[in-house]
């Protein structure tokens, strides 16, 4: 007793499709991360890239008098004000990259059945980590913003402010 397979030229299509190498990129890419965040000159982008890895913002003299107007008094020895790493994009991935994957091997199935082309099963993985990125955003916490950056913004949440950054998020198919 023998098995035979006959090869109706799915598989060599699920092959040459993956060979040409394709990529999602999920993150800040395209046009609406060059935009700049709402009543300043730091692009989404760089505002992404500052809460992903944290900085030392240098305090001057114009920012230390600005400060103080809001009511926020610096001590004379506060040369930096510490922004700290609030990880979205390496995190969110760390946490969510199974059930993408997950996605990925359900969607393959459908692929080699021909009932969806290569560039819809990369379109809804990109639409899937980009989600899950931006929910992952919406859910930090920590470490918690500063009593000062509370008041003003009215929100405990670090991330989440007018909307804007998470909101630019997205993927590319490369």
């Amino acid at each position: 007793m023998g098995v035979k397979i006959k090869d109706q030229g799915k598989i060599k299509d699920l092959i040459r499709a993956f060979d040409k190498d394709h990529k999602i990129k999920v993150g800040y890419v395209g046009s609406k991360s060059d935009q700049t965040h709402s009543g300043t000159d730091i692009s989404i982008a760089d505002l992404a890239e500052i809460h992903e890895f944290g900085c030392k913002i240098p305090v001057s003299d114009k920012m230390r008098k600005y400060l103080a107007s809001q009511g926020l008094y610096l001590k004379a020895s506060t040369q930096y004000i510490n922004i700290p790493e609030r990880s979205f994009i390496r995190s969110g991935w760390d946490n969510s990259e199974d059930e993408v994957m997950d996605k990925l091997e359900e969607l393959i199935g459908e692929l080699v059945q021909k009932r969806i082309p290569i560039n819809i099963l990369l379109d809804m993985i990109g639409l899937e980590a980009k989600g899950k990125l931006q929910q992952y955003a919406r859910d930090v916490g920590n470490p918690p913003n500063h009593p000062f950056t509370v008041d003003q913004k009215g929100s405990s949440n670090p991330l989440v402010d007018t909307g804007e950054m998470i909101g630019a998020m997205d993927y590319e198919v490369d």
